[in-house]
């Protein structure tokens, strides 16, 4: 087994063509989709960095190859230290001013040491989508071009490098188009150093000797429910729901979408070819910054139920969204489903 997955920080499916999105360019990814197998209901169990890298990597069998790690993100999105224990070898790729610099010169030197060994997988952990970004100006610009257009004696505004986690009002639309302008020029050079991964991988033959995967381990919020970043355990579809795109060598399954719910704790098995679980219902659960949600999924509902509210927020009442077409979740209709929500959340405490 010769296996690369690529791990996108902060990657929501919102932001992908593949999923819908019809507005920001991404074109390598949409182009590794096209050759792969897409899964459209994939689902973190925990949205947060550290239990993600559990459920991927947490226990490996005697029998899977040796794990390589290209740490290519920002320091301060390091692992605990006991994370890096397991792995054969950890490479350091972390970038300094020029974000793919780092890991230009190094992708190609751990590509051809891999190419001596006959099994093994390559983690490379991303951060691009995480704030602060390095937003492009040319790219920023071009995501302009409507705005400018209906105002042409307009300044163009400066991009927003660093939005601050926390609140978010949704009623300021000039805030609301600059951050998700900015953000789509970041998924856009994201995309074009991914192509450069990509044609890297398949300098080394790997198109046909080494399945890819693409994945992250949460979403970033961008004020959809009121909230930029993870600043509360609000398990909304923009911060749990994951991409995950996997390219089997040689193009075997190219064009097909598995509709199934899938969680991380699945990544191992996919990668090994093993029958998937069957999963009717997923659950993820967080705490963070004071409080403690838990959301049940399945393919016609999602409920989101509140188990702690930090110190001064404003209460916040259980949910219910109907799936798939309250897709983002905008229409709260537990008033309407009360008897089996209430059952569901009865279940969902334990009681």
């Amino acid at each position: 087994m010769k296996s690369i997955a690529v791990i996108l920080q902060g990657c929501p499916v919102g932001c992908l063509g593949v999923y819908g999105n019809e507005w920001i360019a991404a074109p390598n990814l949409d182009g590794l989709a096209a050759e792969g197998t897409v899964f459209d209901r994939h689902y973190s169990d925990c949205p947060d960095p550290a239990a993600a890298r559990r459920a991927l990597w947490g226990s490996p069998r005697p029998t899977d190859p040796p794990r390589y790690l290209i740490r290519a993100h920002r320091p301060e999105r390091d692992a605990p230290s006991e994370f890096y224990a397991g792995w054969a070898e950890v490479f350091d790729a972390r970038p300094g001013a020029n974000p793919a610099e780092a890991l230009d010169g190094l992708l190609p030197r751990v590509l051809a040491q891999l190419a001596n060994l006959d099994d093994w997988l390559l983690v490379i952990e991303m951060d691009r989508l995480i704030p602060p970004w390095h937003v492009p100006r040319e790219l920023f610009e071009v995501y302009l071009e409507d705005l400018l257009e209906s105002d042409p004696a307009a300044d163009p505004p400066e991009p927003w490098s660093d939005p601050p986690t926390g609140w978010f009002d949704r009623d300021d639309l000039a805030s609301w188009e600059l951050l998700h302008r900015s953000f789509a020029a970041v998924v856009t050079q994201l995309d074009a150093e991914l192509g450069w991964l990509f044609e890297r991988f398949r300098e080394f033959h790997l198109d046909d000797a080494a399945d890819w995967l693409i994945t992250s381990d949460f979403g970033y919020p961008l004020g959809e429910h009121g909230i930029v970043g993870p600043f509360r355990p609000w398990l909304h579809e923009e911060f749990v729901h994951l991409p995950l795109i996997v390219r089997r060598a040689g193009g075997r399954d190219a064009g097909r979408r598995v509709e199934e719910l899938t969680q991380p704790v699945d990544l191992m098995a996919i990668l090994r070819g093993e029958p998937l679980p069957v999963r009717e219902v997923t659950i993820t659960a967080l705490e963070l910054n004071g409080g403690k949600e838990i959301a049940r999924r399945t393919a016609t509902e999602a409920i989101l139920l509140p188990l702690q509210i930090p110190d001064g927020d404003d209460p916040r009442a259980p949910q219910f969204y109907l799936k798939p077409d309250d897709r983002w979740e905008v229409n709260d209709i537990r008033s309407q489903f009360l008897d089996q929500a209430e059952a569901w959340e009865a279940e969902m405490r334990g009681g």
